[in-house]
């Protein structure tokens, strides 16, 4: 038995129809291109927290200040740069760790930040950082502690 329309004599046809089968394409490469955006922006994000990382790094060993290590904690390092004639301190200060002078103001060296922790080991001064998305960096700065 075949169905009938109420409005004509015409068979109903159970089926898919055109419109439906290119709207199932159309969504499912919407879901595959929002997908592929995001793992692409994840991969970005990760890539660009190592940047910053390293350029933290040449900012501290830079031969612009070539800083000494006054004294060292875990949540701050003090810095003499015998190029300035200053004293700095570098810290954590909520979500980056900044550069600071003696007076006010502060530079920001590195942002996104959930915890920084500094140590000395092996002569060295190993930063420790892990950051807001949860990826972690360390590093190993040979510059001189000021005994």
């Amino acid at each position: 038995m075949k169905l009938k329309s109420s409005t004509s004599n015409r068979p109903i046809k159970p089926g898919y129809l055109l419109i439906e089968g290119l709207v199932s394409v159309l969504i499912s490469v919407f879901a595959i291109w929002a997908i592929t955006v995001m793992i692409t922006y994840t991969r970005n994000s990760r890539n660009q927290n190592i940047i910053n990382f390293h350029s933290y790094l040449s900012l501290v060993e830079s031969d612009r200040f070539r800083f000494e290590i006054v004294k060292q904690n875990p949540v701050q390092c003090a810095l003499y740069s015998p190029v300035t004639k200053k004293h700095y301190r570098i810290e954590q200060y909520q979500d980056m760790i900044r550069l600071t002078g003696q007076y006010q103001g502060h530079v920001p060296a590195l942002t996104d930040i959930r915890q920084a922790r500094w140590s000395r080991d092996r002569g060295c001064l190993r930063t420790d950082v892990i950051f807001e998305n949860g990826q972690k960096c360390s590093a190993y700065s040979k510059i001189p502690f000021k005994d």
